[in-house]
């Protein structure tokens, strides 16, 4: 098969653009200052842990989940404190922004739909090559849109732009390094690693890989942390950093449901990344992965802040040592987002 010429079919990239785009965003991971993304001790690769600076203003983005147009308008977006637009702040060094991971794979009606007659396709003819359909061009185009635009701003913006692994993030269905093979509509795990595959052929697949095995699983700033599920356990930094040693705290950062963490793991988390106790006290750990049916959810004793509704384009805004978390929505084509909510921090203050 000729990947350059099958995946040219104007709703994909080509083999080549996609290539270059994933070698490009593992060279950016290497260009990272380690005072921001510390290189674990073991190997000196980058760790998975990322220090955002406390007097920036930082976006936390909830799970993308195959929503190209859903970034575009977020990099359109107009904030209060910053100048000109989101992409303009980050590319002054203005701003940071965080993607909490699951870029791929679209949630809802339609991506339910896409999936359920794709596997449909393939029992009725009894042949991989099924897989190489509209639905499957569909989905996984939106798929890997969603995921240039993320690469791209990674490569442009290595010390501002960062995105978290997700249990999604997970585009060879690999059972490995804390990564656990899915499904939820179908059996959209095994189908996209076909497709993948089949598509584009094994390179690709090979690189797409490494891009998310190189993906970090926390980022903290002075007063929060961030990961794309709960913690399931306490975890502390010194395994944090080095988390390819670690499959269990990747795993443990990514797959986490609703009760089921240990009693005290986001505390005792925060406690360990943020070095102090006191902090801790007055700090929250926001996540996704788990839907929530309004602008977030609290759990953990307060302290865990789910943000992940896929209905909405909802962003978390922190400014610059920030007090409180404020919620917008972003507007299609971007513009001045509209403020949902806040919500103050410390969960002392809270409970006042």
């Amino acid at each position: 098969m000729d990947h350059d010429e099958e995946s040219s079919n104007g709703t994909l990239p080509a083999s080549q653009e996609l290539e270059k785009a994933l070698e490009a965003v593992l060279a950016a991971a290497g260009t990272i200052p380690s005072s921001i993304r510390p290189r674990a001790p073991k190997g000196s690769y980058p760790g998975g842990l990322i220090q955002l600076p406390s007097d920036k203003p930082c976006v936390l983005v909830p799970d993308v989940h195959a929503r190209p147009d859903f970034v575009e308008s977020l990099l359109l977006s107009v904030f209060p404190g910053i100048e000109g637009t989101l992409d303009a702040a980050l590319g002054k060094g203005l701003a940071t922004l965080v993607f909490l991971g699951d870029i791929p794979h679209a949630e809802g009606e339609l991506a339910a739909r896409r999936w359920n007659r794709a596997y449909e396709r393939i029992v009725r003819e009894h042949d991989a090559h099924a897989i190489l359909c509209p639905e499957m061009d569909e989905e996984m185009g939106l798929s890997l849109a969603a995921l240039l635009e993320v690469i791209d701003l990674q490569c442009r913006y290595p010390s501002s732009v960062f995105c978290l692994k997700g249990n999604h993030d997970n585009m060879t269905n690999a059972a490995d390094h804390g990564d656990l093979p899915f499904y939820k509509y179908a059996d959209e795990g095994r189908m996209g690693a076909l497709w993948l595959e089949m598509r584009y052929g094994e390179k690709i697949a090979r690189l797409m890989r490494r891009y998310e095995l190189s993906l970090p699983v926390v980022a903290c700033s002075k007063n929060f942390c961030a990961s794309h599920a709960e913690p399931a356990f306490p975890l502390d930094k010194e395994r944090v950093i080095s988390f390819r040693e670690h499959s269990e705290v990747v795993q443990a950062l990514i797959w986490t449901a609703n009760d089921e963490a240990k009693p005290g793991s986001v505390a005792k988390s925060l406690e360990a990344l943020l070095d102090s106790m006191e902090k801790a006290q007055h700090s929250v750990w926001f996540s996704g992965h788990r839907p929530v049916r309004d602008n977030f959810a609290i759990r953990a004793n307060g302290q865990l802040v789910q943000i992940h509704n896929p209905d909405l384009w909802h962003i978390v805004f922190l400014s610059g040592n920030a007090k409180q978390a404020d919620f917008y929505a972003v507007q299609r084509s971007g513009g001045e987002a509209a403020h949902v909510c806040s919500l103050i921090l410390d969960p002392e203050r809270r409970r006042k």
